[in-house]
């Protein structure tokens, strides 16, 4: 087996090490040479991450609904368990294992430390959490079962039942048995998807009963791969639509601020695949379209688990804080998906409930534009439909939910590029995709205009 970086460290120690190791401190905001990009001195920040209370070290989120709370689970000694009723202000709650690991886990992956990226289904009237057991870089990995009727610690019938291994790998594999999520498929039957690097994306059915693996059942499905770069892993399906949505991260974790995950789909009209990208790429050739990649103080996001509420989807991930010192953080951002229903990460979510903008919203006025990773422009979208930006000029309009700005030129290279985005639901921050391929992002920038 090559070596590799798998996803998510096993505790503080090995997880939070590397990261001090490789960008512990704090960084300053990446910034173009003024002699190259005129746009310097109108640069705007970044609106800052809305999650707030304990959302400080969570790596490898799993998020899940249980009556009027919502938890969030992650990486870390014993699974710590994080808990909000608004998606914004989260507190911690406790860990599923008294102990740092599962008791027979040493003796199943010797030098493990603590389960790693819990994985969460509702089915047969009980939770079942799937974890991984593994060591820092290596093929010999267990994903392990915990099951419980309720995620509440506070009510009676809160207790975790371990039913010990699920999926296991050794080296020379073709897949390394971690980072597991679970689906239900349109039928309500449960699926087992898990993987990274190695041979990629794995998907096994479920005994809805036992919550193990089917006997009656026993194909396992490939669902993705990258057969050059290999840097593939932490995967989560949804349904949306006649599609089921295939989420992966592409790239390196756990390299604090150096960190260049960043989070991809596929879409297939079967639960077991194909999965291809928009472009049309079989994800198992290396396809992925981008959903989201790391910019201002947003380093490596990835690991994206997916909440569904009311018909709207919100994507929920860690990212590296640029602003302190490389840390993971907990972020959540709504999905919004173009006319080819392609999903795109909106802005951090702050507590404005995910769907269209309103009615009657004011476009005209000044907003700071991004498109990948280039630095920020203060663009004037005027009254008169012309878009101005301190190097380019073009035109805008907006059709509901999509504002396109139509560059005559942009840039020092005064490029042509076309700007089709989606505003979000309050109309204050817009996404989309440029016509040269870049992620754009939009924020309105102060004064507000009336609403």
């Amino acid at each position: 087996m090559s070596p590799r970086i798998p996803r998510g460290g096993a505790s503080l120690l090995l997880l939070f090490a590397a990261i001090a190791a490789c960008g512990g401190e704090d960084v300053d905001p990446i910034v173009a040479d003024p002699e190259e990009d005129p746009c310097l001195l109108s640069e705007v920040p970044h609106p800052s991450p809305t999650q707030t209370g304990n959302t400080r070290h969570v790596h490898d989120p799993e998020i899940v609904r249980d009556g009027d709370a919502y938890f969030v689970l992650s990486t870390n000694d014993g699974i710590p368990i994080r808990r909000s009723t608004d998606l914004v202000n989260w507190d911690f709650v406790g860990r599923v294992f008294s102990e740092q690991r599962p008791p027979w886990a040493e003796a199943e992956v010797p030098g493990v430390v603590a389960p790693w990226a819990p994985g969460v289904g509702f089915f047969s009237g009980r939770f079942h959490l799937y974890y991984s057991l593994s060591t820092f870089g290596s093929q010999r990995s267990v994903i392990g079962l915990t099951t419980n009727l309720t995620l509440d610690p506070t009510s009676p019938e809160y207790a975790w039942q371990d039913r010990g291994k699920v999926i296991e790998s050794h080296p020379g594999d073709d897949y390394n048995a971690i980072d597991a999520a679970v689906v239900l498929d349109a039928e309500e039957r449960p699926w087992l998807v898990w993987g990274s690097w190695s041979g990629g994306i794995k998907m096994r059915a479920l005994d809805p009963e036992t919550g193990f693996p089917s006997e009656e059942d026993d194909t396992e499905y490939s669902l993705a791969r990258r057969p050059i770069e290999r840097a593939l892993e932490g995967p989560y399906i949804v349904r949306r639509g006649g599609f089921y949505y295939l989420f992966v991260s592409f790239d390196l974790c756990c390299q604090g601020v150096e960190s260049t995950y960043n989070v991809r789909v596929g879409r297939s009209e079967d639960v077991t695949g194909p999965y291809v990208d928009r472009d049309g790429i079989p994800m198992l050739q290396g396809g992925g379209t981008l959903v989201m990649s790391g910019y201002g103080q947003v380093r490596g996001p990835g690991h994206a688990s997916v909440l569904t509420e009311n018909g709207e989807y919100l994507l929920v991930h860690h990212f590296y804080d640029a602003s302190d010192g490389g840390v993971p953080h907990l972020q959540i951002r709504p999905l919004h998906w173009d006319d080819e229903g392609w999903p795109l990460a909106g802005a951090s979510y702050n507590g404005t409930p995910p769907g269209p903008p309103p009615d009657h919203v004011e476009i005209a006025g000044l907003w700071g534009l991004w498109a990948g990773d280039e630095t920020a422009r203060t663009v004037e979208l005027g009254s008169d439909g012309i878009a101005r930006a301190c190097d380019g000029e073009g035109t805008w309009s907006y059709d509901p939910p999509t504002l396109t700005i139509q560059w005559t030129g942009i840039g020092t290279t005064g490029r042509q590029r076309t700007d089709r985005t989606i505003l979000s639901a309050g109309g204050r921050d817009f996404v989309g995709r440029a016509s040269d391929g870049l992620i754009v992002r939009g924020y309105r920038l102060p004064p507000f205009a009336p609403m």
